[in-house]
């Protein structure tokens, strides 16, 4: 049976929860929550924009939640009624009943949040895990994607590289603040300082759940074959400087398979690089979104 209590204490909830909302005060734009019922549990949805645009989804990274698009959200819900759901079973909050353990599962939870939403044809943009999530999806239910976006997908188009892992290591085995902050530091060209909100969220997160919750999600490379059948556009960004990949072997082997495919380098980026090169980010984003915007 799935234990509902997914922290070590209630205090601990209680301070994940207002780490979060942190975060999530840094959306400097109007938006609100949604709560959407899938068999996988209940999905938090944060919304934002106005419900006459082209819908947008945007999928986090392993265990960030949905409050780290705060560089990006702003000029997206511009042009896009944009949701950003925390993803099932990862810190959030949402509230999960089972697990997403396979490829299959991830793509019906992503179904059904789609159904539930009434989202017939989406543009989705992915960042790291959730790039996967969006490449995943995009490879069975293609026709559900206008545009597919992809920031860094993790393990997607190439493998992991082992100092990630060995970086993020002693954050799960003893997460104190100095451990953490050097780990995270790892991830951004951002000078950190000694409090940042997205920070202080993924360490107190770290701290105040039960370990068996702190998964890096469903992840594995993309054939050849599946790559070669992605038949909507696709924009791949990677930070020059992102140490969890070889960006530049990604974008070679991505260029010579995806058919529809624009890539590049996001100069001095690092694995957070939507955050840490938000303005260069949310230009080259829209820029290849430009055909869907009213």
């Amino acid at each position: 049976m799935f234990d509902k209590s997914r922290f070590r204490t209630s205090q601990d909830e209680a301070r994940f929860m207002a780490a979060y909302d942190a975060t999530l005060s840094l959306w400097n734009v109007e938006h609100r929550p949604l709560e959407i019922t899938t068999s996988f549990g209940v999905t938090h949805v944060n919304v934002a924009g106005s419900p006459g645009l082209p819908p947008l989804v945007l999928l986090h990274g392993a265990q960030i939640s949905s409050p780290v698009w705060y560089p990006n959200i702003k000029p997206l819900s511009s042009h896009f009624h944009v949701y950003a759901p925390d993803v099932v079973d990862q810190m959030g909050r949402s509230v999960p009943t089972r697990r997403l353990k396979t490829p299959q599962d991830c793509a019906n939870w992503l179904i059904e949040l789609l159904d539930e939403l009434h989202l017939d044809r989406i543009t989705l943009i992915g960042h790291s895990q959730g790039g996967w999530l969006a490449l995943n999806l995009a490879t069975t239910r293609p026709e559900r994607i206008e545009r597919l976006v992809l920031l860094s997908p993790s393990g997607s188009i190439g493998r992991m590289r082992w100092q990630f892992l060995l970086h993020m290591l002693p954050v799960f085995i003893r997460p104190t603040k100095r451990s953490f902050y050097r780990a995270f530091q790892w991830m951004t060209t951002a000078p950190l300082g000694e409090h940042h909100s997205l920070a202080e969220q993924f360490m107190i997160g770290a701290q105040s759940y039960k370990p068996q919750e702190l998964s890096i999600g469903v992840v594995s490379r993309f054939s050849d074959e599946a790559l070669q059948r992605l038949a909507m556009p696709t924009l791949l960004l990677i930070g020059d400087r992102d140490g969890t990949c070889r960006p530049r072997v990604e974008l070679e082997r991505a260029r010579r398979l995806i058919p529809h495919l624009e890539a590049e380098l996001i100069a001095n980026g690092g694995h957070l690089f939507p955050v840490d090169q938000a303005d260069a980010t949310n230009t080259r984003i829209l820029t290849f979104l430009k055909p869907t915007l009213k």
